[in-house]
């Protein structure tokens, strides 16, 4: 069966997660990647139709929206924007979303540290 993928990559956002004290305080830099799996068989190339799909710049403003509130676990993140799409576009079958976090507070570490959700 054909199927579309929705995709944002490599979106940069700051936010103020985390489970130490410091990181609600001053944030941190997040990458985010987002695939969003969608049917295709249904769509209809000649009518071009935004509706028949799902519009990146909606799935921007809802992950730019759940990263917005503050929580302790990424893992919450994931879970929160997964909800919402699945509510937003019943249509959508599956994705995943991940959310690394640039400069993780672990001292002596050079690197990211990061969480995958698939839904």
């Amino acid at each position: 069966m054909p199927e579309f993928e929705i995709q944002l990559r490599d979106v940069m956002l700051y936010a103020n997660h985390g489970v130490m004290h410091e990181e609600s305080v001053t944030g941190n830099q997040y990458r985010v990647n987002v695939r969003l799996r969608l049917d295709a068989a249904s769509f209809d190339a000649d009518k071009d139709d935004l509706a028949s799909t799902v519009s990146y710049a909606d799935v921007f403003e809802m992950l730019r929206s759940v990263m917005a509130d503050r929580v302790a676990l990424i893992e919450t993140v994931t879970v929160k924007f997964a909800q919402k799409v699945k509510d937003r576009w019943p249509h959508v079958k599956g994705g995943w979303i991940e959310i690394v976090k640039t400069v993780p507070p672990i001292p002596n570490m050079i690197g990211e540290a990061g969480v995958r959700y698939d839904f």
